[in-house]
This record gives structure tokens, sequence and C-alpha cells, in this order.
């Protein structure tokens, strides 16, 4: 289950801003709707039909009509125009001779019995003619919300501009300090983007300070009729020491794809975590783990979608926490391709 959820929310992840967008319209509307009902015009019943009165004020009704024929006011033919087009006559026959079974006055007694007796041989009355429907205003008032509703929709899921994308050039990293035998292996230097890849799909370069303690940055693939296929991001995965602000001394990098329905992730390490045995046996079980040096690359893959982060450029902070323990700075290079757009796998 929490697998599944994960996989919702990831998925639902590129629409957040609409999904923000359209729970916080409703919520204004529900208000203003509440306030405008309850407070500003509220509903005023007015001209009951007698077949929807209170029970009592039903049979304060019927006695009334009943006195009315008693005294010679009213015929008992007449009286079933007295109970309205939605009142069936033998149904208020019945009503009525319960009453008069509860009636001590002898006179009204007889005249409810006459109107029972009545009512039960008439004919219902035909239904009220129905009103025209929804008034023109409301009709005018639903279409103009459906072409605002429909019109920021497709802004929402109108895919943004891409800029034509830079080819970077291949980066040599420079020897890094010594790694203890039980560390894994260093990265080799690898060509950035060859020549015979496709432009990528998406492509975003992000810079990590110290003090940005929630970091986490998200962006989707999409092809160009703005299909979505999958989203790739980075964030925290790894702090060390106490106080304020964050020494994060490892990052996630992750990709998603929908079609594959799972999400892979490697872990960009600082030279501390990449050689401290505690800190490798933790990182590892978030994913593979790579040490971070100036123009390392990580190759993040899944079924359809490929991802490579650069690291363009990082520093480390300096302080009462051992050496190259944590970053001051770190830059990454982001760019997605789909596998069958021109990135074979290796």
């Amino acid at each position: 289950m929490k697998t599944i959820l994960q996989a919702l929310g990831i998925l639902l992840r590129p629409y957040r801003q609409a999904l923000l967008i359209g729970a916080v319209a409703f919520l204004i509307g529900l208000a203003g709707g509440l306030i405008y009902g309850w407070y500003i015009q509220p509903v005023e019943w007015t001209d009951a039909a007698p077949v929807d009165l209170r029970v009592d004020y039903r049979a304060n009704y019927l006695r009334l009509l009943a006195d009315a024929v008693r005294a010679g006011f009213l015929r008992p033919e007449d009286s079933i125009s007295w109970l309205g087009q939605r009142w069936h006559p033998r149904d208020a026959a019945g009503e009525i001779r319960r009453l008069a079974q509860q009636e001590a006055d002898i006179a009204r007694r007889g005249a409810m019995e006459r109107l029972a007796e009545v009512w039960e041989q008439a004919p219902a009355l035909p239904a009220p003619a129905r009103g025209g429907g929804i008034p023109a205003p409301c009709l005018i008032g639903l279409a103009g919300l459906a072409l605002v509703g429909i019109g920021a929709f497709w802004l929402l899921r109108r895919p943004a501009p891409r800029a034509a994308p830079r080819r970077p050039v291949s980066v040599a990293a420079p020897a890094g300090p010594s790694v203890a035998p039980t560390a894994p292996e260093r990265p080799a230097p690898a060509e950035v983007y060859p020549e015979t890849w496709e432009p990528p799909l998406s492509r975003h370069q992000v810079t990590y300070k110290l003090g940005d303690d929630h970091f986490d940055l998200s962006f989707p693939i999409e092809l160009p009729n703005g299909e979505f296929l999958g989203e790739y991001g980075v964030g925290i995965s790894e702090t060390i020491g106490v106080g304020d602000p964050a020494k994060v001394t490892a990052f996630e990098v992750w990709l998603f794809d929908k079609n594959d329905i799972k999400t892979v992730t490697k872990v960009l390490a600082s030279e501390y975590a990449y050689r401290d045995t505690g800190l490798q046996a933790r990182l590892r079980q978030k994913g593979d783990l790579v040490l971070a040096t100036p123009g390392a690359i990580i190759e993040v893959e899944t079924r359809d979608l490929r991802l490579q982060a650069r690291v363009v450029e990082m520093e480390y902070g300096t302080g009462a926490l051992p050496p190259n323990s944590f970053f001051a700075r770190l830059t990454l290079d982001l760019a997605a391709w789909r596998k069958e757009e021109g990135s074979p796998a290796p």
C-alpha cells in the first residue's frame, strides 16, 4: 500500500500547481456560496402547500376546512381544490378520517366524515405544469465558468517553451583524496552527452548552497506534445552534525518512469561519507553510492528513460566537522532522455 501511495504521489507531483489552484478555488467558492446562501440571500419559504405543513398545522388546516363546510361557507365538492395540486384527495381522506376518530365535537366530526367520503371518490388533480428549466442567467454563468476552467486547464497543461540545449564540454575529474580500500571505486570521468544523442527532453541546472535546508527539486519529463513520461529530481539524502544550518553530506538523484512504476535512486556522497563505513551502509540502502567530484557523471536509468547528472562545481564547508564532510555549494546539470530517442543504453 505504501508503494502504491508513493507512486501515486510521484504521478501527481507534476500537477501540484493545478491541484492547488483547483483546491483553493473550490474552497473560495464554497465559502462564498455559504456566506451568500446563509447571510446575504437566505432562503425564505412562502406560500407552502397544505401537504408540506407540519403534522399539527396540517391537522389544524383540515379542521378549518371541516368548520367551513359545517358553517356553509364551503361545499364538500369544492373543498378538493383547497387541498392543493400535490395532495392526493384519497391521502387527505385517510388523514381526516383519523382526525375525525379523535374529534370530540360531534358536528365537526360529521363534517369531517362528509369530506372524507367526497375526497375518496374524487379523481386526483392534474399535476402542476413545471417551469421552463434552468433560468437563462444561470446557464450563461455556468457556460462562463466552464470556459474559464477549460482555459485555465489549457494554460496549466501547456508545455513550457524549452531553451535550446547547450552542449556541455567534457570535463576531466581531478585526482581526489585517497580512498580507503573498503570504499567503492571512484566513478571514471565520462564524456558528457555524446554527439550521437538527441537533445534532452528536459534539462535543468540546480545549485545547493549551505543553509538551504529544504533543498528538494523535481522536474517532469514530457514529450513536445505534453505527454507525461516521468519525473526526476535531486534532494538532501543525509546530514551530519547538529545545529543550524544542516550539514549535508549526501544528496539523492532519482528518476521515475511512469511505464516502469518505480523510482531508481543514486546517492551522491561527500568524500567523508563515501569512505566512512557506517555512512556507506546507511546510504547504500537508498541507492548506489557515487563520489562527488567536479565533472563526475551520474547515470540513472529505468526501462524507458535515462537521466544524467553532472557535477558542474562543488565546494566543501569548513568548521568543527571532519574535512570534506559536508557541502557548502553544489551545482548539478541534470538532463533526461527517452531511451528510444537517440540515447541507447551503453
